[in-house]
């Protein structure tokens, strides 16, 4: 698909984090691209979707918007975040083929793996198993709309691509401690901490457990591929292939931050899935992705974003 014949991508969470790092990638090409925030439609809700559809007549959906938070955030609020993902996913795909929406575009979660698939992540795992309980509602319904997004291309020829990024960090990404991704939360607690001159810090969990952090723009140039490529529904990791442990990552953040203090891990907190590292191969072969940004680089990008905010 070329940039000519795209008439509309209409990108919901566009107004967050990543959404906004999604439309000006989009917008670099020339495309009409409209951003939705949460107070623009009620995704949850079938008549606002429906509205959605006939004020802004969109021919590619790309759905960033999710209710989603840390670890605390997801033990407080399994219900709503199974439910609310669920539906805005469905909704979404349901009115989007009644309109004849030309593609649809599923930002999804490696929260979806199971507790204990093998590493690196493949796609192909994605069933085998439940995912982790701290997060597994969030990650259950992202799987469902897996399903969902195969389901509506296989009945109604529905073009959709299924990305599933890794941890996201970068400039510009939300920095409080409760509802934050882990790099920015993390950011906020080592400054604060190096500000008040405080001795120690204590972390939540073991910090033995390992993530793969991708830096937003180079999740959002995949995104970006994924309008033009001859995608399915089959799902397409999207990250850098580095494994990183939390530990590491804290004694990083200290060390940008200039904290000199000492670090103490709570074990009696939960650390989530124990490792999660991925396979990008697929994204390689089918979008041509490859991460260019280093995370030792877009860390000290991160902090210095922050110092200045």
């Amino acid at each position: 698909m070329k940039a000519s014949n795209i008439d509309r991508v209409v990108v919901t969470g566009g107004k967050g984090f990543f959404g906004r790092y999604i439309c000006r990638a989009l917008e670099k090409d020339g495309i009409e691209v409209v951003a939705l925030g949460a107070r623009d439609y009620n995704l949850v809700d079938q008549r606002a979707v429906q509205s959605l559809f006939k004020d802004l007549r969109p021919s590619i959906i790309v759905h960033a918007a999710a209710a989603c938070g840390g670890i605390g955030a997801n033990i407080a609020n399994p219900g709503k975040f199974l439910h609310d993902n669920a539906m805005m996913g469905l909704q979404l795909l349901e009115e989007g083929r009644k309109a004849d929406l030309r593609k649809f575009v599923l930002i999804s979660t490696t929260c979806a793996y199971p507790e204990k698939a093998s590493m690196p992540l493949r796609e192909i795992s994605l069933w085998d198993g439940s995912p982790t309980p701290a997060t597994g509602p969030y990650g259950i319904a992202k799987r469902m709309l897996h399903e969902a997004c195969r389901s509506f291309e296989q009945q109604y020829g529905l073009s959709c691509s299924v990305l599933l990024p890794a941890n996201l960090y970068g400039p510009g990404d939300h920095f409080d401690e409760e509802n934050s991704h882990v790099i920015a939360a993390l950011i906020r607690r080592y400054s604060d901490a190096a500000k008040r001159g405080l001795p120690e810090i204590r972390n939540w969990g073991s910090g033995r457990p390992t993530r793969e952090f991708i830096h937003v723009s180079d999740a959002a140039e995949a995104v970006r591929l994924a309008l033009y490529s001859d995608t399915t529904s089959e799902p397409i990791n999207i990250g850098t292939g580095v494994e990183t442990s939390i530990r590491e990552l804290a004694a990083i953040i200290a060390a940008e931050v200039g904290y000199k203090g000492k670090t103490f891990w709570d074990e009696s907190k939960p650390d989530g899935q124990p490792r999660r590292c991925l396979d990008v191969s697929r994204a390689t072969g089918i979008l041509g992705f490859r991460a260019k940004v280093q995370l030792r680089e877009g860390l000290s990008e991160t902090v210095s974003w922050f110092k200045q905010a």
